[in-house]
């Protein structure tokens, strides 16, 4: 498969165990599902909630969605037997359940950390892939590592651990609504660093080759896809396809694909602008 991105990051896509399921997809609406039969909100179609642009999990490229979280659920609707369909929702509804909660999708996948706080609220699918987080800065920043950053004006996603890690390391965070306006901040000189996943921050350099990558933090991150609390017919489906894939070498594709192979931990090759699959 063509490589998409390349660039710092350091990602492993997490085997996921087999799961011995026997379930049927439901393409009526409106009626009481049996046990064990998926119930999907729209007749025939997959919803999926997912927040765009966030590359290259998902983002609009030549008016069409695509991106490494797209095409997993893709493989999941056709698992299931139905088409995909894919909205754009704010990555705090995602992550807060109200998504979910409202049946607005019956999937939420958006390069989501799984945390006890979003268990609480939703249920997650196996972990699919490892997601460190990371430190980007411009180049005349004066920043080499996280311990820099107290005082310093740092750019965040909203909602996401990269946020809630910043603050707790004293920086001033300047929240964006998305990744890619995070991105913008920084070149723009509205901020001096970002934190974010590695996955996103990583690939960034290969469109901005002046920016730095100064540290990677070993958060242990896990990312997963959510369903409404208590909808075990639809979670049990996600996880057998995510298991399939990961034994045919699907994952496997889909990783190199959009988020490149590069040896895991080396921060200073990381950090380097050179097209290095990431």
């Amino acid at each position: 498969m063509k490589s998409r991105f390349h660039g710092a990051a350091t990602l492993s896509v997490l085997a996921v165990s087999a799961l011995a399921l026997s379930a049927c997809t439901s393409t009526g609406g409106g009626e009481q599902a049996a046990e064990g039969e998926v119930s999907l909100i729209s007749p025939g179609t997959l919803t999926v909630c997912s927040d765009i642009p966030y590359a290259p999990f998902e983002y609009v490229e030549d008016g069409e969605t695509v991106g490494f979280d797209i095409d997993l659920v893709n493989n999941i609707a056709e698992d299931l037997g139905v088409e995909t369909n894919v909205i754009t929702t704010g990555f705090e509804a995602i992550e807060t359940g109200s998504a979910l909660d409202t049946d607005q999708c019956d999937l939420a996948a958006s390069g989501m950390t799984i945390t006890e706080e979003r268990e609480s609220v939703m249920d997650f699918s196996e972990p699919y892939l490892e997601d460190n987080l990371a430190l980007l800065v411009a180049p005349d920043s004066g920043i080499s590592s996280v311990a820099d950053i107290e005082g310093r004006r740092v750019g965040a996603q909203q909602a996401t651990t990269g946020e809630e890690y910043a603050r707790d390391n004293g920086a001033d965070v300047v929240q964006y609504e998305t990744s890619s306006l995070m991105i913008q901040g920084l070149n723009t000189d509205d901020v001096e660093a970002v934190l974010g996943n590695i996955s996103v921050t990583g690939p960034a350099i290969s469109d901005n080759p002046e920016l730095r990558l100064v540290e990677e933090i070993e958060t242990g991150e896990q990312l997963g896809m959510a369903v409404k609390t208590g909808n075990t017919a639809l979670l049990e489906r996600v996880n057998e396809s995510l298991a399939t894939m990961e034994e045919d070498g699907t994952l496997d594709q889909l990783k190199a694909e959009w988020l490149g192979t590069a040896d895991a931990g080396d921060t200073e090759a990381s950090a380097s602008p050179s097209p290095t699959a990431g």
